[in-house]
C-alpha cells in the first residue's frame, strides 16, 4: 500500500511539441514503463512504442489527425496491459511552453493557470493552441487527476540580465513581461543530469537540441547562461516550419506585401517559413535525399539552416569564453549523422573533430555516445533527450509535497 505522501500509482507523462506528441509512463519510483511516440512519416500516422527490455515497435495509428493522440493513448496503454485491471494513472506531468514569468516554474494546473495560458495563446500559438488542446482531453478522461505543468523554461532561469533582457525600455519590459525567457530547458537540463550521472560534466558545454524545433544553449558549471530562443519559440536558429530571428521591418514588408493580418502573419512565420518556406519540406530525411539528387531549393534549405546553427554556436563558445564539450540532442541531433558531420565541420577551430565512423553508426541511440576523435578532439556527446523523465521527476515532486 502506497504511503500518505506517496503516489498510488504511475505518473503519465504528455509531451505535446510542434510537429509531434510524445508520452510516457513512469511507475511511482521513476522507472520508465513505457514510451509513445506520435509523428508523421511518408504522410502516414504512426507511433513507436518502447517496453523495457524490449525491442521498439513502431504501428501506423488508426486515426489521421496527430491532435487526436490524447484521446487514444489510454486505450493504446491499456491495450500493452499498463493500464487498466485496476491499475489508473495517479498523476499527469504535461510540458509547458509559454513566455510569461507565470510559466517560468512548474505548478499545479488550476483554473488560474489555464486562463493565463488561453491569454498567451496568441504570443506561441503552436505550442500553446497543442498544450490547451491536450489539457481539455487529458482533464476529460483523467478528470480527478492532479495535472502538473512542467516548465520548458525553468531551466533557465539563471541566466544573468544581460542574456535575461531585450533592449527595449526596461520598465515597459517588465510591466509587458517581454523577456528573453528561453525554451528546450527540459531538454537541455536531462542532458545536463545524463553528463553530471557519467562523470562527464565540464564547466563549459554547449547543447544543440536540433528537431522540428531547435535551440543552442550555453551551460556554465551546470546553470544555463543563454540560449538561441527568447520571448516565444520563434527565435534562434532556423527550424522546420519557423522563420525564426527575422527584422521587425522585414516581418512588417511582409505583412504589407501579402496583406495579412497579424493572426495571419503569426502564422506564415510560424508554419510556412524555416525548412518548408526555403526548401519546401519540415522533413529533413526527405531534404537530404533531394539534396543528394541535386536539388537547388533543398540544398539552399539545409546550408542556410547549417548557416544559422553555426553563428549561434559561435556566440555560445563567445559568451563562455570558450567551449569544453559539445552536446547533440533533439530528433535531428540523435538521429542526422549528416548534419552533425557538417556542424562539426566549421568548429575546427574550437578543436571539435568527428570519428566519422563512431558518427555515421551513431544514428538511433539508446544510451550516452561520443562521436569524436578521442586523441585529437574535445569530446562531442550524442544524447538521447530524456524530456519525459524530467516530466515525470517534477511531476513527482510536486504532487508528493501536496499530498504531505
Amino acid at each position: 500500500m502506497a504511503r500518505p505522501d506517496q503516489l498510488a500509482g504511475p505518473i503519465l507523462v504528455a509531451n505535446p511539441g510542434s510537429a509531434s506528441r510524445k508520452y510516457a509512463l513512469y511507475d511511482a519510483e521513476l522507472t520508465l514503463l513505457a514510451t509513445i511516440h506520435f509523428e508523421t512519416e511518408d504522410s502516414s500516422l504512426v507511433y513507436t512504442i518502447t517496453r523495457a527490455e524490449k525491442e521498439p515497435a513502431k504501428k501506423i495509428a488508426t486515426f489521421d489527425r496527430l491532435e487526436d493522440a490524447a484521446e487514444h493513448i489510454g486505450h493504446i496503454l491499456e491495450e500493452e496491459h499498463l493500464l487498466g485491471d485496476g491499475k489508473v494513472v495517479a498523476a499527469i506531468g504535461l510540458r509547458i511552453v509559454a513566455p510569461s514569468v507565470f510559466f517560468m516554474k512548474h505548478r499545479l494546473i488550476d483554473d488560474e493557470a489555464v486562463v493565463k495560458l488561453e491569454s498567451l495563446r496568441d504570443l506561441a500559438p503552436l505550442h500553446i493552441s497543442a498544450t490547451l488542446s491536450e489539457l481539455q482531453i487529458l482533464r476529460a478522461y483523467h478528470p480527478n487527476v492532479p495535472t502538473v505543468g512542467v516548465s520548458d523554461s525553468e531551466f533557465h532561469r539563471t541566466k544573468p540580465g544581460y542574456a535575461w533582457n531585450y533592449a527595449i525600455n526596461i520598465h515597459d519590459a517588465d510591466r509587458l513581461d517581454i523577456k528573453r525567457f528561453g525554451y528546450h530547458g527540459l531538454s537541455v537540463s536531462a542532458s545536463v543530469r545524463t553528463l553530471w550521472d557519467h562523470g562527464k560534466l565540464p564547466p563549459k558545454v554547449i547543447v544543440c537540441h536540433l528537431g522540428s524545433g531547435s535551440s543552442i544553449s550555453a551551460v556554465f558549471h551546470g546553470r544555463s547562461i543563454d540560449t538561441t530562443m527568447g520571448f516565444s519559440p520563434n527565435e534562434g536558429v532556423i527550424m522546420a516550419t519557423r522563420s525564426c530571428s527575422i527584422s521587425p521591418d522585414a516581418a512588417r514588408a511582409l505583412r504589407l506585401g501579402l496583406k495579412l493580418d497579424e493572426s495571419d502573419l503569426e502564422h506564415y512565420l510560424n508554419t510556412d517559413a524555416g525548412l518548408i518556406g526555403l526548401g519546401g519540406s519540415n522533413d529533413i530525411r526527405e531534404l537530404l535525399a533531394r539534396e543528394t539528387d541535386g536539388d537547388h531549393l533543398a540544398h539552399l534549405a539545409l546550408t542556410t539552416m547549417l548557416h544559422s546553427v553555426h553563428k549561434s554556436i559561435g556566440a555560445m563558445i563567445a559568451a563562455m569564453n570558450g567551449c569544453d564539450l559539445l552536446v547533440f540532442t533533439g530528433t535531428v541531433g540523435e538521429r542526422s549523422a549528416n548534419l552533425r558531420k557538417r556542424i562539426v565541420a566549421h568548429l575546427e577551430f574550437a578543436d571539435f573533430i568527428l570519428d566519422g565512423t563512431a558518427n555515421d553508426a551513431c544514428t538511433e541511440p539508446r544510451q550516452m555516445t561520443v562521436i569524436s576523435q578521442s586523441a585529437k578532439s574535445k569530446p562531442i556527446i550524442v544524447i538521447p533527450t530524456d524530456e519525459s523523465r524530467q516530466i515525470a521527476d517534477e511531476t513527482r515532486q510536486i504532487v508528493t509535497n501536496k499530498l504531505q
